[in-house]
């Protein structure tokens, strides 16, 4: 089954929020790579998905924890 999804074009600085709990920015792009700062409550798991599963970021929650 396919979700929906939206293509969005960002400049540095600007971010998306998504439903008013977390949000997306983009920090910094060079070439192909963007670095991009995720704030979500502690309770969300964020995974990094097309990568060595080894290289996943902890959610955070086990940041705060640790």
């Amino acid at each position: 089954m396919r979700l929906p999804s939206l293509s969005i074009d960002l400049r540095v600085g600007e971010r998306i929020d998504l439903s008013g709990c977390a949000s997306v920015e983009l920090v910094r792009k060079s070439g192909q790579l963007a670095r991009l700062r995720v704030t979500a409550p502690p309770e969300v798991k964020i995974e990094r998905v097309g990568a060595d599963p080894s290289e996943s970021v902890p959610s955070m929650d086990t940041l705060q924890s640790g």
